[in-house]
């Protein structure tokens, strides 16, 4: 089962905290998943736990018990009684904004388990809605912006999208459609990923700093010998010899680590001198 599916499977257990909230979820869920005309009413899933959701918001919001018909993995809800046609679309066909926060939330879940989906978080972090009504687009634009969430609208093969990246929105959204599972699993893939490049970038910065300190070994260890091979090693003072030699003995050390090793010990700066001094001893050679 892919991620989007089991978050739809999570919000179809979710309970009414209102009386209204069977009816705004019904809204969306017909809204981004279905068809309202004059004499019908129709909504299509691939999901047999969704159709039977929308079935049960149908009989809380409305009082109508509708049949589900299975046919090609398609369950679909078909309503052509006319009374019933119209008790459900004025039911739904609100004006204004939506009054409370479980409301605007069950709005917000029926248009995902409509026509919603969330990309599974460990490839990328993408959620869209889709409908062919632009009103209904938009609808959903401004209740998410209402309670503070922030998307966008696009076109695509003649449905209108509304879509929403990054992680913590993404997250957010699924705790407010009543999916915390789902915002769980997410926070837990960012954190993973955060842990995994903080120490990406630690591994690579320590290679880079080996790199480079084994280059300046190397170039440490090719002036002494210069040095040794022009006769002129009995002429260095005791701290260039000393620091020469342990520069040989332990050719993988920091400057730190060689300052650490003189007698007495000096720090990183004075080792560094006294390196570069051999190397500008070398270079005269």
């Amino acid at each position: 089962m892919s991620f989007s599916s089991r978050i739809k499977e999570k919000l179809c257990g979710v309970e009414y905290t209102c009386s209204g909230c069977a009816v705004y979820e019904t809204e969306g869920a017909i809204g981004f998943g279905g068809l309202v005309t004059n004499t019908e009413i129709r909504f299509a899933t691939e999901k047999a736990f969704v159709a039977e959701r929308v079935q049960k918001n149908i009989l809380a919001a409305f009082g109508i018990d509708t049949g589900v018909i299975s046919s090609s993995r398609i369950m679909r809800i078909c309503i052509n009684n006319i009374n019933q046609v119209e008790n459900i679309a004025d039911g739904i066909s609100h004006k204004g904004g939506i009054p409370f926060s479980c409301c605007r939330s069950s709005f917000v879940r029926g248009a995902f388990l409509g026509g919603g989906s969330v990309t599974d978080p460990q490839k990328e972090y993408h959620m869209e809605f889709n409908t062919k009504n632009k009103r209904n687009a938009e609808l959903l634009q401004q209740t998410l912006e209402y309670d503070g969430f922030s998307s966008k609208i696009t076109q695509r093969k003649g449905y209108n999208v509304v879509y929403i990246k990054g992680s913590e929105e993404i997250a957010d959204i699924l705790g407010y459609m009543g999916a915390p599972q789902g915002a769980f699993a997410l926070y837990s893939v960012q954190i993973e990923k955060d842990m995994r490049n903080t120490i990406n970038r630690r591994v690579n910065c320590e290679n880079a700093n080996t790199n480079k300190a084994a280059k300046a070994s190397s170039k440490h260890l090719y002036a002494i010998r210069q040095i040794k091979e022009a006769k002129l090693w009995d002429k260095l003072p005791e701290v260039l010899k000393e620091i020469c030699s342990l520069r040989e003995e332990y050719p993988e050390d920091s400057l730190k680590e060689l300052g650490e090793r003189t007698n007495p010990p000096i720090g990183k700066s004075g080792v560094n001198h006294r390196l570069n001094r051999i190397l500008k001893i070398a270079k005269n050679i």
